[in-house]
């Protein structure tokens, strides 16, 4: 609030609050307590180094007066930042929840705080995206499945940056993830195992790295099959229940002999399964439904589906120790994969 001298109808002085930033600054602290604003950074930051009277007196102030200290000039005016910002295409990508909580646990009891950006698919540049992340003087960048175009590299060379999700073996900084191609692979020989031949794969949104392993993946595992990989649907809208549902009803108009279908996340295969309980198509008697991803949604569906389990929430704790240890000048590894599990269950078992 500002303070705003004026006139009483005596023409004696008053005051009042006129409506402004709304927000009590540093110096309106360091004023009511009567202390530098210096004093009152230094019992916020290193409250180890006030005297304990007058850093009860200044957190009392802080709490009646309402004060929110203001992270983004700390970070600014500091050379070092406990601020690490996280970007994904969307917070409903498959695996960020866990991967998210994970990370927060590992790096908060660190003394860091994190904040979460959605970079979106509408087509925003990443350089964008990058320039306002780095206004922010963050002291890491974890990106979770999103590309470093190469227009980007030189901008973020004095930040450590850290890649999850799809494994990259050329990272900026470093990367932690798991290869789509090799889990794609484990449940096409599954299901060819089963006797199944007609098989579709459905893609949800992907980056460039993703979705060049899972067709890679797709593409090799069908030909070592002598099968046709053309059965490749891939869409930009958001993987959900509901868009499984709907395009599995185009595809069998399309493919009325399909007999396998291999979803790239957990929420589209439910939703393709949902579909065949709609139309009377039995799982897996008729057409078998597999995924990538292995969250609790792949357990408790019905049947339960078989998918690929990438162990997210592992991959988030290790990916905050390794960043922990690259603040503390430790890089390790240029990349680690981290291997996923096949779990055969009900929806491929005849």
């Amino acid at each position: 609030m500002i303070l705003v001298k004026s006139l009483d109808a005596d023409g004696s002085p008053k005051e009042k609050r006129r409506k402004g930033t709304g927000k009590i600054t540093l110096t309106e602290v360091a004023e009511f307590v009567g202390v530098s604003a210096m004093t009152v950074s230094r019992a916020l930051r290193m409250p180890e180094k006030v005297n304990p009277e007058l850093r009860d007196r200044i957190d009392a102030a802080v709490s009646q007066l309402g004060y929110v200290p203001n992270l983004q000039a700390r970070n600014l005016a500091s050379v070092h930042s406990d601020l690490i910002l996280a970007v994904v295409p969307t917070f409903s990508s498959p695996g960020f929840l866990p991967v998210s909580e994970a990370l927060q646990k590992v790096l908060t009891e660190r003394g860091y705080t994190m904040m979460f950006m959605e970079s979106g698919h509408d087509g925003q540049s990443e350089q964008k995206t990058f320039e306002k992340m780095l206004a922010y003087n963050p002291a890491a960048i974890i990106q979770f499945n999103i590309d470093t175009i190469e227009s980007c590299t030189q901008l973020l060379a004095n930040v450590d940056i850290l890649e999850i999700g799809a494994l990259n073996t050329h990272p900026v900084g470093m990367c932690i993830g798991v290869d789509y191609g090799k889990a794609v692979k484990q449940i096409v020989t599954h299901l060819a195992d089963a006797s199944l031949k007609n098989i579709a794969l459905l893609c949800t949104p992907a980056n460039n790295t993703m979705f060049r392993q899972l067709l890679s993946g797709w593409n090799t595992a069908m030909l070592a099959l002598n099968r046709s990989p053309h059965r490749v649907v891939t869409t930009h809208l958001p993987s959900t229940i509901a868009t499984g549902v709907n395009i599995f009803k185009d595809m069998m108009i399309t493919w009325g002999d399909l007999d396998a279908l291999i979803c790239t996340s957990d929420e589209m295969a439910c939703g393709c399964m949902m579909a065949c309980h709609s139309a009377g198509i039995k799982v897996p008697n008729t057409v078998a439904i597999a995924s990538l991803g292995g969250g609790v949604l792949s357990t408790v569906c019905s049947p339960a589906l078989t998918t690929v389990e990438f162990p997210w929430h592992d991959i988030g704790v290790k990916a905050g120790k390794a960043l922990l240890e690259l603040l503390n000048d430790k890089p390790g590894e240029k990349f680690i994969e981290i291997p996923s599990v096949l779990k055969v269950r009900a929806s491929t078992a005849a």
